[in-house]
């Protein structure tokens, strides 16, 4: 271990030994106990001898500073041997942090007089009086796809072109509906001749109808009543009728027979004249057969065949009727309303030809006025859409109807829009006037006036004020619209003030008041108050001190 001298481990001892006087002396008193009594000194400091042995180093270091003891006795502790040095700062840690009560206490502030201001700053936007926003409502087109647009920041005249679209599917249909529109009118026309048509014939169709019914009723009860009866006896008497020549034949034969048998020669003539009564007899026996055979047929069969046709034909007839009477008008209805819908379909097809037309035409967006060309749609002075729309903005780029996608902007004359804080409403008052300048050139202040303000908030809660922008010369700053900017109002200025910081004013239902460094509560009275301090009127003078937490 290395040993100090003996001249420096009295200093170090001296110095320790002051340093710990010092530290139980600023102790008692923290902990409100009185401080020992001061020893009278038998000697004065002029008159002390050194103790023999004791060099005069050590006297003088006695002498010193608090601070400079503190930072003797950091040395002395730096030249500890390493195991001092760890006890010493393991004691350290074991004494108790003391509080700084000195921190707690407010601090005072002196009233005194001087320049007092009330200034507003904001910040704004300047802005053109004439922002035309430009878009495309399309009245039936709705793909709007870009072809060129001129460059951002362009000044253009009244009637140049801002931006073309694809026109080429447009012009297609347009050439279909005009290439359409002749035989729509022949279609239309035709169904019109038809429906004149149909509107003639209907009654005649109708009645028609009820007469074909009314005639199968009656030839269906004149059948029931008088044919069939008849049809049934024609049968039966024709049957009667062959059956009796046939006996007629017969009964001349035998009696031809009878009369040429008593004659043994029968002569010639009369085997000719029996020969042709056995003809007759033979046929008017199939005559009788045949007769017979319809005559069955007639009343099993074809007769009650003749009045089931009869009974259809009454139900076919009330049928048509019926469908007659339903459907006719129905078909008439029908008609008039196709000739409507060709009307209607006829129409639209011309409107929206019209519209498409309009439309064509409207894709090549010209500009309305003079000005400059902003990208996106403008909303209290901010090109909002500005990023959004300029990525659209290419060739190929899609665009949706009705949105603004370019802004004319007539780069003079200007104002500044600026959006106030609520907590400065309060300052604002139409009229006013003022400084402004641009962000980018602090120097070119000019002057400003107050020309609106609204109460009504935004969505952020802050609300417009417009600001005069007059006409500068030619030796300012190019101004446009988009470019930023500061305003400043001069309210009140007081060049002999008495002031009083804000945190040192407080207010209660009386009144506003402050705290003197006894601790006395005094009234005030109030002026103007601007972010830092309020102007006192009355209650302190200068040179009081007030506390200021």
């Amino acid at each position: 271990m290395k040993l100090l001298s003996p001249s420096r481990a009295v200093i170090a001892v001296a110095v320790a030994l002051n340093a710990w006087c010092l530290a139980t002396a600023l102790s008692a008193n923290e902990e409100g106990a009185p401080p020992p009594p001061a020893k009278k000194p038998t000697e004065s400091p002029a008159d002390a001898k050194p103790k023999p042995g004791t060099p005069q180093k050590a006297n003088a270091a006695a002498k010193t500073s608090p601070k400079a003891a503190a930072g003797a006795s950091d040395s002395a502790k730096d030249k500890q041997p390493e195991g001092e040095k760890n006890k010493a700062g393991a004691a350290e840690k074991e004494k108790p942090e003391e509080k700084d009560e000195k921190d707690e206490k407010p601090a005072i502030h002196k009233v005194e007089r001087g320049e007092f201001e009330l200034k507003v700053e904001l910040e704004g936007v300047f802005e053109s009086g004439q922002v035309t926003p430009i878009s495309v409502a399309p009245e039936a087109w709705g793909e709007l796809a870009v072809v060129e647009v001129v460059p951002h920041g362009t000044q253009v005249k009244k009637g140049d072109v801002l931006i073309r679209f694809e026109t080429e599917k447009l012009e297609e249909e347009i050439d279909n509906l005009r290439a359409g529109a002749p035989l729509e009118d022949l279609n239309l026309k035709v169904a019109r001749q038809e429906l004149d048509a149909l509107e003639k014939s209907t009654p005649l169709s109708l009645d028609n109808a009820r007469r074909q019914k009314m005639e199968a009723e009656q030839d269906m009860a004149y059948y029931e009543d008088v044919t069939r009866g008849m049809r049934e006896r024609d049968a039966e008497e024709d049957v009667k009728r062959i059956e009796q020549q046939l006996a007629y034949a017969r009964e001349e034969l035998d009696q031809l027979e009878k009369m040429y048998k008593a004659d043994d020669l029968t002569e010639e003539t009369e085997e000719i004249i029996l020969e042709r009564a056995r003809n007759d007899v033979a046929y008017y026996e199939w005559i009788a057969e045949q007769t017979r055979a319809r005559s069955q047929r007639a009343l099993t069969t074809s007769i009650p065949r003749e009045h089931d046709a009869q009974r259809r034909n009454v139900e076919n007839q009330h049928l048509a009727w019926r469908q007659a009477e339903s459907g006719l008008p129905e078909a008439l209805k029908k008609k008039r309303l196709e000739i409507e819908a060709q009307e209607r379909a006829r129409e639209k097809s011309r409107e929206r030809l019209a519209d498409l037309e309009k439309d064509l035409a409207a894709l090549t967006v010209k500009a309305p006025h003079d000005g400059v060309v902003y990208y996106g749609a403008s909303s209290r002075g901010k090109w909002v859409t500005a990023a959004t729309v300029e990525r659209k903005l290419v060739p190929g780029g899609r665009l949706a109807a009705h949105e603004v996608f370019l802004s004319l902007v007539k780069p003079a004359p200007l104002q500044i829009r600026v959006a106030v804080p609520e907590a400065k409403l309060r300052h604002l008052e139409t009229g006013q006037k003022g400084f402004a300048w641009p962000s980018f050139d602090a120097d070119a202040e000019f002057r400003t006036q107050l020309k609106s303000v609204s109460f009504v908030p935004y969505a952020d809660n802050t609300y417009d004020a417009v600001f005069t922008v007059p006409k500068l010369g030619a030796d300012a700053p190019p101004l446009f619209p988009g470019m930023t900017g500061k305003v400043r109002l001069d309210l009140y200025e007081a060049e002999d003030a008495l002031t009083a910081p804000k945190k040192a004013v407080h207010k209660d239902a009386d009144g506003h008041y402050v705290h003197l460094k006894d601790g006395t509560k005094r009234r005030v009275k109030v002026g103007k108050a601007n972010e830092k301090a309020y102007e006192i009127l009355g209650g302190l003078k200068e040179g009081d001190e007030i506390k200021n937490p």
